[in-house]
């Protein structure tokens, strides 16, 4: 279950789509979130990670397919997992999104996003990094919904072994 998501996830690592720069933190935040006020998605969240978001997927990746147990046969099933950082969800229903003001020292941002994902407030805090590119999300933390988690942190330690 957790192996396809990676390997889809290393797949669009290695052909990534064509990637916006952005000039601005917020701008960088409001197109993470546009399409999911039309009741769309994006094909691909990773073109908004930093390199070192993307490292720790890579990192996590490594760390799952070591434990990998060759001996059993892989189910045929597909995963019943699967996480979007930017909804808190695997589903998306989005309503009342407000982005805040940009916080910005240096290179660093700190955005907070709030919305209703169908029913369920949810909080965010997205931290931003200026690369050579324009402006990336370099972590994710979630601070109002069920679970407070912070994305860089399950991606290390995985407390839940689900990713």
């Amino acid at each position: 279950m957790r192996f396809s998501i990676l390997f889809a996830f290393l797949a669009a690592l290695a052909f990534p789509a064509a990637a916006n720069a952005y000039d601005d933190p917020k701008a960088l935040v409001t197109a993470v979130y546009a399409p999911y006020l039309s009741g769309q998605q994006h094909a691909d969240v990773s073109q908004f990670y930093s390199a070192r978001l993307k490292q720790l997927f890579l990192d996590h990746a490594e760390t799952a397919a070591a434990q990998v147990d060759t001996s059993v046969e892989p189910l045929a099933a597909k995963p019943a997992f699967e996480f979007n950082p930017f909804i808190d969800a695997q589903n998306a229903l989005i309503l009342d999104v407000v982005i805040g003001e940009p916080l910005v020292v240096g290179d660093k941002a700190l955005v907070t996003v709030g919305f209703h994902n169908f029913d369920h407030p949810t909080m965010l805090s997205l931290s931003l990094a200026r690369e050579a590119d324009g402006w990336k999300v370099d972590d994710v933390t979630s601070m109002g919904g069920e679970e407070s988690w912070m994305l860089s942190w399950l991606l290390r330690f995985d407390p839940w072994g689900v990713m």
